[in-house]
Parts: structure tokens; C-alpha cells; sequence
């Protein structure tokens, strides 16, 4: 969250001033799980997981998930490397932690 100053009317149509918390940038991650990798040369293919029908069986239909994040590193990469016609595209998403043990994520 991010605290900004707005200009408002105050019943006497007065101008008055008050800060108020907004969201920053999101970025909304789509994703599916892979459950298996293929190898046959260079080429690799991806079984995912599977949706579930109402009694918890496996359907045909692949799932997909949501993940929202506010990582300002996530999100500057992104928009720096991503361009809507690059996707979708297999991603990898990275989990790394820092020397003094702080979890950070990053696009590879």
C-alpha cells in the first residue's frame, strides 16, 4: 500500500486535504502445474495437473491457477522483459534466498 495526498471537498465544498491508502502495481500470474516433464531430444513436453469434476476425479482439462504479487522486482521484470505478444510462454519462476535469509523470486 501506498499513502497519497488528495485534495477533497468537505460539505461546504471547501477544498481540504487527507492521505489515503491506495494498492500499488499487481501483477496477476496465471499459471498451471507441471506434474511431469518428457524429454525426446530437444524437445519437451509437460503433463499438468488435471481439473476435477464434482466428485474429485481428473478431467481432460488442464488446471490453472492464480497468483498475485506486489514484488516490485517481479513486476519491473515483467514490463521490461514480457510484451503481450510473448505470451503466453513457458516460465520459470526462481525462489532465492539472500545471505541474510531474505526469500526473493525472479523470471528465468
Amino acid at each position: 500500500m501506498e499513502e497519497v495526498r488528495l485534495s477533497v471537498a468537505d460539505s461546504e465544498g471547501n477544498p481540504q486535504e487527507i492521505m489515503k491508502k491506495v494498492p500499488g502495481k499487481t501483477l496477476a500470474i496465471r499459471f498451471k502445474r507441471i506434474i511431469r516433464t518428457f524429454t525426446n531430444g530437444d524437445d519437451e513436453t509437460y503433463m499438468f495437473m488435471k481439473k476435477r469434476d464434482a466428485n474429485g476425479e481428473p478431467t481432460e482439462e488442464d488446471a490453472e491457477f492464480y497468483a498475485f504479487t506486489g514484488s516490485k522486482i517481479l513486476i519491473d521484470q515483467a514490463t521490461r522483459d514480457f510484451s503481450p505478444e510473448d505470451l503466453p510462454c513457458p516460465t520459470i519462476i526462481q525462489q532465492f534466498t539472500s545471505k541474510d535469509n531474505k526469500t526473493f523470486f525472479k523470471f528465468t
